[in-house]
């Protein structure tokens, strides 16, 4: 077969003699993901969020038989499921890594996310490599709280503004990446997010994926005697749920509660307006005792990323 250029405009890509993906339309192909991706995981997403137009989905075809469902773009795949009895998993998944390399920037990585225990081997066998992080998402309802601050203390909602071009962003950006600086610089969380920096921390990109109710149930504290930011919990939407996007604490400030503080106070804002509270904690983290005290639930242990090295694909 020859060269395919990838397009949303293309409706049927040809895998193979006895293999396709057809372009899906969301919502059915969402419910099929939500029943077949994987039950352990699916207590943390409603076929709604599966159906997500973000990235594009197609239903896998033998023949006319459709045998599964994956989302794929250049240089990125993921929840990639199969139709019981389907059985030839691999094949499959070979024959999708070669439409990959087709439709990829080779000098970059092929990319797949959120690798569910029962699919590492089956990647790994395909030529993906997983990176070193195990990470799992974990939620819990939203619930009232009496929430008491102790009087050094001062606590804010942060700002975004709104430029006339449409880019948003924190009216203390700076000030907010001094903080994360201070709270995460050297830690995992650090490394698995290649932030090592100041610049690295400046909150660019979750301006972008939050709204007034989110912006709101976020939190800044304030050192009241020196006006310094010592701790901060942002929240941005996962698809289309709240989540956790960052939390975290000036070093010299840990041990008095402000973590558990900034977490009730989210759920409290967003009762009734979103039922869940979610958030991605790595293994190893020491923050998921927080976490597990407040009643957050652990979803199952995953890899994080699996990819096709740059080399590879030269």
């Amino acid at each position: 077969m020859g060269l395919t250029e990838w397009s949303t405009d293309i409706l049927q890509y040809d895998l193979s003699d006895e293999y396709s993906i057809r372009k899906a339309d969301f919502a059915e192909w969402g419910l099929y993901c939500t029943v077949y991706y994987d039950m352990r995981y699916v207590g943390f997403f409603r076929e709604e969020e599966f159906s997500s137009s973000k990235i594009s989905a197609y239903w896998i075809y033998k023949g006319e038989s459709k045998i599964g469902g994956v989302r794929m773009e250049p240089n990125r795949m993921y929840h990639l499921f199969f139709i019981p009895p389907f059985q030839q998993c691999f094949d499959v998944l070979k024959l999708l890594k070669h439409k990959l390399l087709q439709w990829s920037d080779r000098t970059k990585r092929i990319l797949t996310f959120e690798i569910l225990p029962d699919q590492v081997d089956l990647y790994a066998r395909a030529g993906f490599w997983p990176v070193e992080f195990r990470c799992r998402w974990m939620q819990r309802p939203t619930d009232h709280f009496e929430v008491e601050w102790d009087n050094r203390v001062t606590v804010k909602s942060p700002e975004i503004i709104e430029s006339e071009t449409g880019t948003k962003k924190y009216v203390n950006e700076d000030e907010i990446a001094q903080c994360d600086l201070e709270s995460f610089a050297g830690s995992l969380e650090a490394t698995r997010r290649k932030h090592t920096t100041l610049a690295d921390f400046i909150p660019s990109d979750d301006p972008n994926y939050t709204n007034e109710i989110l912006t709101e149930a976020s939190t800044l504290v304030y050192d009241k005697e020196t006006g310094q930011l010592i701790a901060n919990c942002r929240l941005c939407l996962q698809d289309n749920q709240a989540a956790v996007y960052s939390i975290g604490v000036r070093p010299a400030y840990r041990g008095r509660g402000l973590a558990t503080l900034m977490l009730q106070r989210a759920l409290n804002e967003l009762k009734g307006k979103y039922p869940v509270l979610r958030l991605y904690v790595m293994q190893g983290n020491d923050a998921e005792s927080v976490y597990l005290n407040l009643g957050f639930i652990p979803g199952v242990q995953e890899i994080q990323t699996m990819y096709i090295p740059e080399e590879e694909s030269q």
